[in-house]
C-alpha cells in the first residue's frame, strides 16, 4: 500500500477515539517520513531519485555516479535518518566522496551516534564531525581510533574541523606536558602532523619518524624543533656527522627543513653518494625533497669567494659577478642596509633571486620591519608564504608596499600583507582602504570572527559578494553589523543595494524591518538568507520583501531555503498568493514542531525540517490513558 508523499500530519477528526485509531493505523503500517531529496538532475538520475521517494530508500541500489554527482544543496535536503543511510551506503559501495560533499553530509547526521553507527560510516566523513559530540572516555577513544585511520589531509590545516580535532584527541588520550608515548602517537594517527613544536622538543625520538612521513609542510614551530633535535643528535637518526645514505632516505619530508649548518655537518662523501643514488631513481622523490637538491649540491660543490671580490657596497660591479660568485661573496646584512641600491641597479631576475636567498638566510624567522619598509620594488619577488612570517605594525609600511603593487598582478601578496598587518593589531585607515579598491577581499573569511572587529566599517564599501563565499555564519554576523553602520547615511535604495551582499548575517528582526520598505529583493539574494531567520517570516512579510520577484518562489519550492520556509507556512496563506505553491500546513492539521524538542528528555533524532514523528507513541499513550 503506497502512502502519499506528505509530511507527518495528523488530521483532526472529531474526538479522541478517531485520533487514536488513526495513530494506530499509521504505526501498524510502519509509516516513516519519505525521502525529501529535491534534485535538479535530469534523465536516468532523476528517475532513480523519484523511485526512492516512497518507503525506506535502499541507497545501495543506486549507481555510484549518482553519489558522486550529489551537490551540497541536495545533501542538505536529506533528513538525518536519510543522510545516515546514504553515508552507510557510500561506505558499503566503497565510494570516495569529495571533501565538500563530506562536509555537507556531516551536517545532516544525527547529533548522537552509537559506536556501531560510527563504525558503519566512511572514515573520512568522521573528520567533519564535531568531536565534542562524543562525551565520555569510551566514546571519545572509539571515535579517535577511527579518526586515526582517516585521511586527515582532506582538511586544510587552518580549517575549523582540523583545528578542533587535535586538542580533543590529546585530552581524550590523557596527554599532558607536551610528551607523547608510542601508543599515543599510534592513537593520534595523521593528527601527529599537527602536534606543536613543544611536543617535538620533548618527544623527538618518537615523533621525528612520524613527521618524516607527513604530506603537508610543517609549520614554523615544528621546523625549528625538528632542526634543533637533528642538530643536537637527540633523534633516532643520531648526529648529522654520522648519517649515511640510508639515513637521508629515511628522513623523507624532514629533508625540506634542514638548514645550511645541518647540511654542512653531513659527511661530504655521503651527500655526493646520495645525490648519485637519487639521480638514478628520481620517480620516488616528492616535491619537498626535490626542492632540497640544490642545497645539497651547493654544499658539495661550494666554492669560496675569490680574494678581493667580497663587496662592501651594492654597486654596478655586482652585475658582472657570476651567480656562484654572488652566492659566495655577497653578505645578506649588507643587502638589507642598502635595499635602495638594489632597487636602483638593473640586476637580472636570477641575481635578485640570489639576493632574496641571502636575505632569507640572514633572517630565517622573517624580515624585520625596518627592512620591510625599504623593500620597494623588491617586494614583487616576495611570496605570500614569506609575508605571512612577517610582523608588520606600521600603517606607513603597508602604504609604501601597496604603492609598489599598483598595476602589478600581486593580489596574493597584497592580501597576505593586509592579513599580516591586521593580525598584528593594525587598523585600516582611509588611505589603505582606498589603495585596496581593486583587490579581492576573500581573506576576510580567513580571520577569526572576533578579529574582524578591528576592520573599519568603511572597508565594507569595498566588499563584493564573491568575497564572502567562504565566510561562516559568525563571520557574516560581524560583517553585517559593520555594513549596517557603514551604509546608514545612504538613501534607502542605495542602502539596500549595498547591504544585500551582507544579508546572510541578518536576523529575522532585520528582515522584517526591510520587508516594511518594499525594496523588491531579488531571488538570488533571498536564497542566501539564513534559514533560521527566513522561516520566521510570514507570507505577507516575504511578499513585501520580494515584491514582483515573489513569482520566482514557484521554481524554487522544492529547494532550500524556500522549501524550509514553505514548511512553516499555512497552506491557505500560500494559496492567497496565487502561485500554486505547495507544502504548507493544511488547515485543521496537527503539526509536531521540533522547536519544542528541548522540552523532552528523550532527545529524539530529527527526521525532517520542522517536524518529528518519534513522539507519536508518547501521544498515543496519552490518548489511551485518557
Amino acid at each position: 500500500m503506497a502512502l502519499p508523499t506528505a509530511r507527518p500530519l495528523l488530521r483532526s477528526c472529531g474526538g479522541l477515539i478517531c485520533c487514536r485509531n488513526l495513530l494506530l493505523l499509521l504505526l501498524g503500517l510502519g509509516w516513516m517520513p519519505v525521502l525529501q531529496v529535491q534534485a535538479t538532475k535530469t534523465g536516468q538520475e532523476a528517475a532513480l531519485l523519484r523511485a526512492e521517494r516512497t518507503g525506506t530508500p535502499d541507497f545501495t541500489s543506486l549507481p555510484a555516479g549518482l553519489f558522486l554527482g550529489l551537490t551540497c544543496e541536495e545533501l542538505s535536503g536529506l533528513s538525518m535518518a536519510q543522510a545516515q543511510a546514504l553515508a552507510v551506503a557510500g561506505k558499503q559501495k566503497n565510494i570516495t566522496l569529495r571533501a565538500d560533499q563530506l562536509h555537507c553530509l556531516a551536517h545532516r547526521l544525527p547529533k548522537h551516534l552509537t559506536s556501531e553507527e560510527l563504525d558503519a560510516l566512511p572514515l573520512d566523513l568522521l573528520l567533519f564531525l564535531n568531536p565534542a559530540m562524543f562525551r565520555g572516555q569510551q566514546a571519545c577513544v572509539h571515535f579517535f581510533s577511527l579518526i586515526s585511520k582517516a585521511n586527515v589531509d582532506l582538511l586544510p590545516q587552518r580549517s575549523l574541523e582540523r583545528q578542533r580535532l587535535l586538542p580533543r584527541a590529546l585530552e581524550c588520550q590523557g596527554v599532558h606536558n607536551f610528551q607523547v608515548s608510542e601508543a599515543d602517537v599510534k592513537a593520534l594517527g595523521g593528527l601527529v602532523c599537527d602536534l606543536p613544536g613543544e611536543f617535538v622538543i620533548r618527544s623527538s625520538e618518537i615523533l621525528l619518524p612520524w613527521l618524516a612521513g607527513c604530506r603537508g609542510p610543517l609549520n614554523k614551530g615544528q621546523e625549528e624543533a625538528v632542526r634543533e633535535a637533528l642538530r643536537s643528535g637527540r633523534s633516532p637518526y643520531g648526529p648529522p656527522s654520522k648519517w649515511s645514505v640510508s639515513t637521508l632516505d629515511a628522513l623523507q619530508g624532514l629533508l625540506a627543513v634542514l638548514d645550511e649548518s645541518i647540511v654542512h655537518s653531513i659527511p661530504k662523501d655521503v651527500k655526493a653518494e646520495w645525490l648519485q643514488h637519487i639521480s638514478r631513481g628520481p620517480s620516488w622523490l616528492g616535491i619537498k625533497l626535490t626542492a632540497m637538491l640544490p642545497r645539497f649540491r651547493r654544499d658539495t660543490e661550494k666554492k669560496a669567494c675569490p680574494p678581493g671580490m667580497e663587496p662592501h657596497d651594492v654597486d654596478e660591479n655586482l652585475i658582472f659577478y657570476q651567480n656562484w660568485e654572488l652566492e659566495a661573496c655577497v653578505n645578506g646584512t649588507m643587502l638589507a642596509t642598502q635595499m635602495d641600491r638594489v632597487n636602483e641597479i638593473p640586476f637580472t631576475y636570477e641575481q635578485l633571486n640570489i639576493f632574496k636567498h641571502k636575505l632569507d638566510k640572514t633572517y630565517p624567522q622573517g624580515y624585520p620591519e625596518s627592512l620591510i619598509q625599504q623593500l620597494g620594488h623588491f617586494f614583487r619577488y616576495i611570496s605570500p608564504e614569506d609575508i605571512h612570517r612577517w610582523n608588520v605594525t606600521s600603517p606607513e609600511t603597508v602604504k609604501t608596499l601597496l604603492k609598489v603593487t599598483k598595476g602589478q598582478k600581486m593580489d596574493a601578496q597584497v592580501t597576505a600583507l593586509i592579513a599580516c598587518y591586521l593580525r598584528g593589531g593594525g587598523h585600516l585607515d582611509q588611505d589603505i582602504v582606498k589603495a585596496l579598491e581593486d583587490i579581492p577581499l576573500a581573506f576576510l573569511c580567513d580571520f577569526k570572527p572576533e578579529d574582524l572587529h578591528s576592520i573599519p566599517s568603511s572597508f565594507m564599501w569595498l566588499v563584493k559578494p564573491q568575497d564572502l563565499n567562504k565566510c561562516s555564519l559568525r563571520h557574516l554576523d560581524v560583517l553585517y553589523q559593520k555594513a549596517c553602520l557603514a551604509f546608514q547615511n545612504t538613501s534607502r535604495q542605495e542602502y539596500f543595494e549595498k547591504i544585500r551582499t551582507f544579508l546572510g548575517g541578518a536576523s529575522v528582526e532585520d528582515l522584517r524591518t526591510l520587508s516594511q520598505q518594499n525594496l523588491s529583493m531579488d531571488l538570488a539574494t533571498f536564497k542566501k538568507l539564513q534559514v533560521d531567520a527566513l522561516v520566521g517570516l510570514t507570507v505577507t512579510e516575504v511578499q513585501r520583501l520580494l515584491g514582483p520577484h515573489i513569482v520566482g518562489l514557484k521554481t524554487e519550492e522544492d529547494k532550500s531555503p524556500v522549501r524550509d520556509w514553505l514548511l512553516q507556512q499555512r497552506q491557505e496563506d500560500l494559496d492567497r498568493l496565487g502561485l500554486g505553491l505547495q507544502g504548507g500546513i493544511p488547515n485543521g492539521y496537527l503539526v509536531l514542531d521540533l522547536n519544542v524538542r528541548e522540552a523532552f528528555s528523550s532527545g529524539a533524532p530529527l527526521l525532517g525540517p520542522g517536524f518529528i514523528i518519534a513522539w507519536i507513541p508518547a501521544l498515543l499513550s496519552a490518548f489511551i490513558l485518557s
